[in-house]
């Protein structure tokens, strides 16, 4: 029996932020990023994507990842590992210098927080209920780490991030090569290591980081 899935087109679906797996690609390239994004699609888990949020995914017709452009959000529907259906989505972020030239691509899986509270007791989280997030986040969590390895059998990166609203761009590869891994870490690393993944998983779950400007 497939897995139920809460109205798609619901305002409150779609609420809450974005937890995601945020993937540094590197230096821009229209290429990797179609390769990432159809890997992303390819996956089990996943059936996708579509255009716009405003339909049910049924009624729409599925289109191939980056075949048409680049630009704005896709959708879907995930099967979360707890065997409940959510809706999720990718997108693209092309970092600018002060020049207006690119230089450096981030890609971005997600299920919108508004999905997840159907599917897990997250209670008020981000902001509360960190108890609670040590059993939901570490299931969810694997299943992303798991994706991204999924995605790094065909598409090289460095740095992937895992978390709510997740810290890029101010943590980066290089950041980490000077820096190391924090000891205090709000969000998941998948980091390159050689030519593997290791995973780092967040050591502080109770509250979270304050944003500039939460993305919707």
């Amino acid at each position: 029996m497939s897995p139920t899935l809460q109205s798609f087109t619901s305002e409150e679906t779609w609420r809450g932020g974005h937890y995601e797996i945020e993937f540094e690609l590197g230096e821009p390239s229209d290429e990797r990023l179609r390769l990432a994004l159809q890997r992303i699609w390819s996956h089990p888990d996943l059936k996708g994507c579509c255009f716009s949020r405003d339909q049910e995914p049924q009624g729409q017709v599925r289109v191939t990842p980056g075949q048409e452009t680049l630009e704005g959000h896709l959708y879907g529907v995930a099967n979360l590992p707890n065997g409940t259906a959510a809706a999720c989505g990718t997108y693209i972020c092309r970092l600018q210098g002060d020049d207006e030239q690119l230089y450096r691509d981030l890609l971005s899986f997600y299920v919108p927080l508004g999905s997840l509270r159907a599917a897990y007791k997250t209670g008020g989280y981000p902001f509360s209920d960190g108890d609670r997030a040590t059993t939901w986040r570490v299931e969810l969590d694997n299943w992303l780490v798991e994706l991204g390895r999924f995605v790094f059998e065909k598409v090289d990166f460095g740095l992937a991030l895992v978390g709510w609203e997740v810290d890029f761009p101010r943590v980066s590869s290089e950041s980490v090569k000077r820096n190391g891994i924090l000891s205090e870490r709000f969000d998941g690393y998948l980091w390159r290591a050689a030519d593997r993944l290791e995973w780092y998983p967040p050591t502080n779950l109770e509250i979270v980081r304050f944003v500039d400007k939460q993305r919707t």
